[in-house]
């Protein structure tokens, strides 16, 4: 039995592979998660599904540029996820005057921080936007990492003894996706340059590094970061952090590129982007920022899908950079092409949407949790990064 788009039927064979509706390829590095929300796994160069607990069932797929797919069962063949199909906004160049890129992106994130005790489960919902220069910008930087405008968070908390609570607040910064930037051009293969339907793989020196597939009037690419020395340069201001003593077990990147021709693929051309990051941090740099000395495990997965683009002069783009719009001035707006959110993520939202602060201020009896984390934070035995930090936030 095949499994399509986001259907509820899962009978057949172990060894699921997720493939294109359209084409029946495998898709590498689709993303997993369990029936909470959280990401739990990423499938092959092949699209195999990874082995996951039963109790994690039932399964999301996420593969950007395609509709998500919901499998109740591990007794499957194939998982066929739809091709989602991209209509950017139309740009228009004046090569005179306009001589930087403006992106404006929504983006959507899960991350995970866990310790041997503590789970902190992130939803965040944010706008942001990109200022890439061209050659002919005249000295002027931009950024090419995001720079958040509009924020939304939603936390979960659990531990060993029995915490779980929610909040939109969280003292500490464990997400790795403000660090994710956009280049501004790199070359397509040569293999897929005249073809309207094709794939190429470039190997690192013990597994694929790039896999390109052109297909639809798209062209995605998926990026092992880790893969070859070379892919740091993608991501210059994360890859700091390897002097810090954080370890990365695992990045990466896709790309949706809509509206390019030649041989080359320009900033303008990025419709989405999805990422996935896991690491691991035991150093003086992670027990600083995070106050333990656990080991601590980390996991970000997000997607940004370009919402506005447009050419502007230099003086606009100072303008932009001095005075953006914040907050509720730009807003937060999925668009079109985002799919729904999955009923454990959308439960964590109202969850977080509905819990009075104000009670938990003025009455630590109206809520359990508030009164669990209000115990953590005065004990003086018990020191985990949810019982030091946790507790400050209704304080």
């Amino acid at each position: 039995m095949i499994i399509v788009a986001s259907t509820l039927l899962a009978v057949g064979v172990h060894g699921a592979k997720v493939v294109a509706l359209a084409t029946g390829a495998p898709l590498p590095k689709a993303s997993v998660f369990d029936n909470r929300g959280v990401f739990v796994g990423v499938c092959s160069d092949f699209g195999e599904l990874p082995a996951i607990d039963l109790s994690s069932y039932p399964l999301t797929v996420r593969m950007i540029g395609y509709s998500p797919a919901t499998i109740d069962s591990p007794d499957i063949e194939e998982i066929a996820l739809e091709e989602i199909e991209y209509e950017l906004p139309e740009i228009v160049v004046d090569s005179k005057r306009h001589k930087v890129l403006h992106l404006i992106g929504y983006v959507r994130e899960y991350s995970t921080l866990s310790t041997y005790t503590d789970t902190v489960v992130l939803f965040r919902e944010k706008t942001v936007d990109f200022m890439i220069p061209t050659k002919r910008a005249d000295k002027y930087k931009g950024w090419t990492n995001p720079r958040v405008l509009a924020s939304k968070s939603y936390y979960h908390f659990s531990n060993s003894e029995g915490l779980d609570s929610v909040s939109k607040y969280f003292r500490q910064n464990f997400s790795w996706s403000d660090l994710v930037g956009i280049f501004s051009t790199v070359r397509v293969p040569e293999k897929l340059g005249k073809v309207e339907e094709g794939a190429d793989t470039i190997y690192g020196k013990y597994s694929p590094t790039s896999i390109w597939r052109k297909t639809g009037g798209s062209l995605y690419l998926d990026n092992d970061i880790l893969g070859e020395i070379q892919n740091r340069e993608w991501m210059p201001e994360l890859f700091k952090l390897f002097s810090r003593n954080v370890d990365f077990t695992k990045f990466n990147i896709g790309y949706v590129f809509s509206g390019h021709e030649g041989d080359r693929i320009f900033a303008d051309d990025i419709a989405s982007v999805a990422f996935n990051i896991e690491s691991f941090g035991k150093g003086d740099y992670m027990k600083r920022v995070m106050h333990t000395n656990d080991p601590i495990y980390m996991t970000t997965y997000g997607e940004i899908y370009i919402t506005d683009r447009e050419y502007i002069s230099v003086g606009e783009a100072r303008k932009w950079e001095k005075n953006p719009p914040l907050g509720d001035e730009i807003g937060i707006k999925p668009p079109q092409q985002a799919p729904m959110l999955s009923q454990a993520t959308q439960e964590l939202v109202n969850r977080v949407n509905n819990f009075d602060y104000t009670a938990a201020l003025i009455d630590a009896e109206t809520d359990k949790a508030y009164k669990v984390m209000n115990k953590f934070n005065h004990s003086r035995k018990k020191k985990g990064i949810i019982k030091k930090v946790l507790g400050k936030i209704f304080q």
